[in-house]
């Protein structure tokens, strides 16, 4: 045996050995059964490739046997492949699922932003209005030095959430059809006194054309008070507003801030005997909540129905002496609205301007 040839199967790359004297015949491998071709070579050639494949063995020999026993290159190329493959998969399931979780935050976020938390609604019937108008508006531009010092101060205007006004109705009629009432309410939505509120509220037909405006200075508005609207429009007779447009200022200049305030209670009104008559008396109770004596008292009533629809007003200014702290009953009449309709009334007292 000392002549036989040693072969590596080329399929599985295992070796064995052939009898002397095979060349160049095909043969088949006595371990995956595959058809090998063995080349012819002489004694040399054979001597050759037996010292190879006698230092193949002893270098297999010294090769450790975990390192043996590791799978051929076309094993471990499969098995990298599919890790390759497992690893894209799970990146990409983490694409999709952070980009999902990107999708849901924005999604989350706009709807907070349109929930409105903490978002303050300003009312729909209230407008700003500035205390500037008519020719002086129109008067060509002074140096700013000389406006600073000859002018005063510009009245600030309230904030639209800061009060509620509510106008109703207008009311006509009055004195030959010469004056109309705007009615309605104002509300103080501030945590503080308002010392003065100027109401001021254009007039105009049923074209919006302009006709004049209504007015009422109400004093002293305390906290989260509400005081009855009655601004009154002063016209030629015959002519009818059917708008108004509402707007107020704080502060308005001209008028005095520190006057004191007054109370009323237990206002009724109080209608002539005859019941078709259009006259009556209001009666109210009033205390001058200041430290001085007030010598007059001005009162704005709204007259109610049975049905609670606002049927008449009042403007009237009472000359009476109001010592501090001490409650006064006044009464003060009302013309110009059925008798037999009035079941109730509304009353605002304040000093006298």
């Amino acid at each position: 045996m000392s002549d036989a040839v040693a072969v590596e199967c080329g399929f599985c790359h295992k070796h064995f050995r052939l009898p002397p004297g095979v060349h160049a015949e095909s043969v088949r491998c006595p371990h995956c059964k595959s058809v090998v071709r063995v080349s012819a070579a002489g004694d040399a050639g054979r001597e050759a490739a037996g010292g190879r494949v006698a230092a193949e063995k002893a270098n297999r020999d010294r090769v450790p046997l975990t390192v043996q026993h590791r799978g051929d290159p076309l094993s471990r190329g499969v098995r990298s492949r599919t890790v390759v493959i497992v690893w894209l998969s799970l990146l990409g399931v983490g694409f999709i699922a952070a980009a999902a979780g990107i999708y849901f935050l924005l999604m989350c976020g706009t709807a907070t932003k349109g929930s409105g938390k903490g978002v303050r609604k300003a009312p729909a019937t209230v407008s700003k209005t500035d205390t500037a108008s008519g020719p002086a508006a129109a008067a060509p531009a002074a140096p700013a030095a000389a406006v600073a010092a000859a002018a005063p101060p510009p009245a600030p205007l309230a904030a639209e959430e800061d009060f509620t006004l509510k106008v109703e109705r207008l009311l006509g009629g009055f004195k030959d059809g010469t004056v109309t009432y705007t009615v309605g309410h104002i509300k103080n939505n501030t945590g503080s006194v308002a010392k003065v509120i100027k109401v001021a509220l254009g007039i105009a037909d049923k074209e919006d054309k302009n006709l004049g405006e209504a007015t009422q200075t109400i004093l002293n508005l305390p906290a989260g008070a509400t005081a009855p609207l009655v601004a009154e429009w002063v016209h030629a007779e015959g002519v009818i507003g059917r708008r108004w447009y509402p707007g107020y200022s704080v502060n308005p200049a001209g008028v005095p801030q520190d006057l004191p305030p007054v109370t009323c209670e237990d206002a009724v009104a109080i209608r002539d005997p005859n019941i078709s008559s259009t006259t009556g008396k209001i009666k109210v109770r009033v205390t001058n909540q200041g430290a001085t004596p007030l010598p007059q008292v001005q009162f704005y009533a709204i007259l109610i129905s049975p049905e609670g629809k606002m049927v008449g007003v009042v403007k009237a200014t009472v000359d009476v002496q109001l010592p501090p702290k001490k409650p006064v009953d006044v009464s003060f009449p009302w013309t110009n609205c059925s008798g037999h309709l009035v079941h109730d009334v509304e009353v605002w007292a304040q000093a006298g301007m």
